[in-house]
């Protein structure tokens, strides 16, 4: 079963958003991720555990409706 997150640093607006998900799941390889400048939302094809980067960055499971 997939597993989307997103990824959220509080109080500011990601200049490179896909860098920035590589830093939270290192793991990531192609997996399809989309970003609004805000937060990063990406797909795997189960559950990943991401790196802990501290209190401003707000890592949650999402469900997406098929």
């Amino acid at each position: 079963m997939s597993a989307t997150y997103r990824v959220t640093m509080l109080g500011a607006t990601l200049s490179d958003p896909y860098a920035f998900l590589q830093a939270v799941f290192p793991q990531r390889n192609g997996e399809p991720a989309e970003s609004d400048g805000g937060s990063v939302t990406v797909t795997f094809e189960s559950e990943q555990t991401p790196v802990d980067l501290g209190p401003l960055v707000k890592v949650e499971r999402v469900d997406i409706p098929s």
